[in-house]
């Protein structure tokens, strides 16, 4: 289904008030991964509202991509508990190991890497999700091993 008809089919099931503005943000962008210039503009128009003002709600919010994510997004829990026992410490080892930062994608548009606040996995901090799969009790030093065992199944699959 073309992008723009996806977009239309989700605004037509909410009302254009301003508090269902950040829900239709957010389905748009578990639709289609992220939140392209096209997508804002349809938006603005569906709530009567100016560009820059649904630009400038996408880019305060850390949550919203404005670039299509990897074919694989990676996401480090870095919320209180994860945060605690090193989260910040492993998005900075997949950040070199993968030669991204933060909100960035791979090159070769594989891989992205983003922080999320919380998956509810607290008991196993800290955690990464790549694909829908949980990574528990992550540290820095298991990120290359994570990563080589994935891009194995990739392999095998």
């Amino acid at each position: 289904m073309e992008k723009s008809k996806q977009i239309e089919d989700i605004l037509m099931r909410h009302m254009a008030a301003r508090e269902e503005l950040l829900p239709v943000l957010q389905e748009i962008q578990e639709k289609l991964g992220y939140l392209s210039p096209e997508a804002m503009e349809q938006v603005a128009l569906f709530f009567n509202r100016p560009k820059s003002e649904i630009y400038g709600i996408v880019t305060f919010y850390k949550k919203f991509r404005r670039k299509p994510p990897g074919k694989h997004p990676i996401e480090v829990c870095t919320g209180t508990a994860c945060y605690l026992l090193g989260g910040q410490l492993i998005v900075d080892a997949i950040s070199r190991e993968l030669n991204i930062k933060s909100g960035q994608t791979t090159a070769d548009k594989t891989y992205s890497l983003d922080e999320a606040a919380c998956f509810g996995c607290c008991n196993v901090a800290p955690v990464v999700k790549i694909d829908h799969e949980i990574y528990a009790r992550m540290t820095p030093g298991k990120v290359e091993e994570v990563l080589i065992n994935f891009r194995n199944k990739m392999e095998q699959a």
